[in-house]
């Protein structure tokens, strides 16, 4: 059996300490003083949202991972003995979002340590804040009480296993952000973004033109070789109509007898 991995020793480019008394309430300047990231403008919304829950719809190669990422870890750090979830359709997709997390991590000088039985999902930092990474099954999310929870590519995350994730948060007040590229007008994703209350909800839209990383070329032969239905929906936001049903769903409720 290999020996456990050893904790990430760097020295702090900002003791936690004084991390957590001077950007607190501000995770825009963590981001761009600590983190040496500048977000987009988009990005530096969200970022600094004091909502509680949020929900992103974005374009592929936005930046989503990114964003949620530099929010994880500030709460992370700047909130001792905080435990956040990461929740992905398996756990190689998880792994991404955890590349991100250690790269801010690596960044902001924080040492870490990861549990030596687990392939990635599990970071703990000095001042007892956990951020677990976990594969989207019910199961799973049940066995959790979490102040923080993600979930990744939510359009793609089967619905039980977005309604388990209420109750995890409820004793600690805890925030949610889902985030996802559109996939049709079915599932929790949709149904929040089309009806969750705008009041209580911060819900951002990030088309393609968004991304100034992004190549207008890569959009318009994207466009070409799949259509424009896949480039509504992958690059534009859209929810399009997924073909299994005859009627388009706005259709349908056209002519729904009330």
């Amino acid at each position: 059996m290999p020996p456990p991995a050893p904790a990430i020793t760097i020295k702090p480019r900002v003791p936690l300490a004084t991390a957590s008394r001077l950007y607190a309430f501000d995770a825009l300047r963590f981001a761009r003083e600590v983190l040496r990231w500048n977000p987009d403008p988009k990005q530096a919304i969200v970022l600094s949202s004091q909502s509680r829950r949020v929900i992103l719809n974005c374009a592929r190669q936005w930046g989503k991972s990114t964003v949620v990422a530099a929010r994880i870890v500030w709460v992370a750090v700047t909130r001792p003995g905080r435990v956040i979830l990461v929740i992905s359709e398996n756990m190689d997709q998880c792994a991404e979002v955890f590349l991100k997390i250690d790269k801010f991590l690596i960044r902001a000088g924080v040492a870490t340590k990861k549990d030596p039985g687990k392939k990635l999902g599990r970071v703990l930092i000095a001042n007892g804040s956990r951020i677990v990474g976990l594969a989207a099954r019910e199961a799973a999310v049940r066995g959790y009480t979490a102040d923080f929870v993600f979930i990744d590519e939510a359009a793609r995350i089967d619905d039980e296993v977005i309604d388990a994730f209420a109750p995890v948060i409820a004793i600690h007040k805890g925030d949610w952000w889902m985030a996802s590229t559109p996939m049709g007008k079915r599932g929790r994703f949709w149904e929040m973004w089309e009806y969750g209350d705008p009041q209580t909800v911060l819900k951002m839209s990030a088309h393609w033109t968004d991304n100034p990383r992004l190549d207008p070329s890569v959009v318009a032969q994207a466009r070409r070789d799949w259509g424009d239905n896949y480039v509504a929906q992958e690059y534009e936001c859209q929810f399009v109509e997924n073909g299994i049903f005859v009627f388009a769903g706005d259709q349908v409720r056209k002519v729904v007898v009330k």
